[in-house]
């Protein structure tokens, strides 16, 4: 089963005040404009294209009118990410949005921080495009003639669970040649060429290789293209 976050309640003042700084200024689309009651909306707004989406609430009485744009003490509460940083930040400037923190370049992405009509404290990130650096390797083992093939496959097993287990790791599958069932195909990832190298080093693929119950017949690295 998938799960996800769907909604967060944001308390305002007031529904349409809310309604147009949401949808003018930072150009979200409004997604639901429900009447309940005489004092009740279902109000929600979302950027375009996000799965999480953000329902406005009402405050109903005092003590939610003072959580009114302080809903996390003063932290930043929100964090709205973007494919472009600089457009965005602009927009912030066009519609004269508060900047609470100029833009810096962090080691996770450019980043400022604004207010909302409340107060609210919100991100504004262009994470970092990081280049794919997982690291596949293809290798071919043979069980050895003397070995019982059912002893060879639950010794291979046990390495792969425990493989799985790395945090480097995040593939590892055990095949069979159709024309010769003793021959194994293993194709490994892991998240870098180092995380591929701690695997190399580790404690339970030196306790499978002193079982010595395959030969290595070839391995190479190999690069994923879908």
């Amino acid at each position: 089963m998938e799960n996800h976050i769907n909604q967060i309640t944001l308390v305002v003042k007031d529904y349409d005040e809310a309604i147009a700084f949401y949808t003018q200024k930072l150009h979200f689309d409004l997604i639901e404009d429900t009447v309940l009651s005489d004092t009740k909306r279902w109000v929600v707004v979302a950027p375009k294209n996000s799965q999480c989406r953000l329902l406005l609430a009402k405050a109903a009485n005092e003590v939610q009118l003072q959580a009114v744009g302080n809903q996390t003490g003063g932290r930043v509460f929100l964090f709205l990410n973007t494919d472009n940083f600089d457009r965005e930040y602009q927009n912030l400037i066009t519609n004269k949005i508060q900047i609470v923190r100029e833009p810096t370049q962090e080691s996770y992405g450019k980043v400022a921080v604004f207010q909302d009509l409340y107060g609210n404290l919100w991100d504004l990130i262009e994470p970092l495009v990081k280049p794919n650096s997982d690291y596949y390797s293809t290798a071919i083992l043979a069980i050895k003639p003397e070995v019982d093939f059912d002893l060879a496959i639950q010794a291979l097993k046990q390495l792969q669970a425990e493989t799985k287990l790395e945090v480097g790791n995040f593939l590892f599958e055990l095949h069979t040649n159709t024309a010769d069932a003793k021959q194994i195909i293993v194709w490994e990832g892991f998240y870098s060429e180092s995380d591929f190298q701690t695997h190399l080093n580790s404690a339970h693929l030196q306790d499978f290789l002193k079982q010595n119950v395959v030969d290595f017949v070839s391995g190479y690295p190999a690069k994923r293209i879908v």
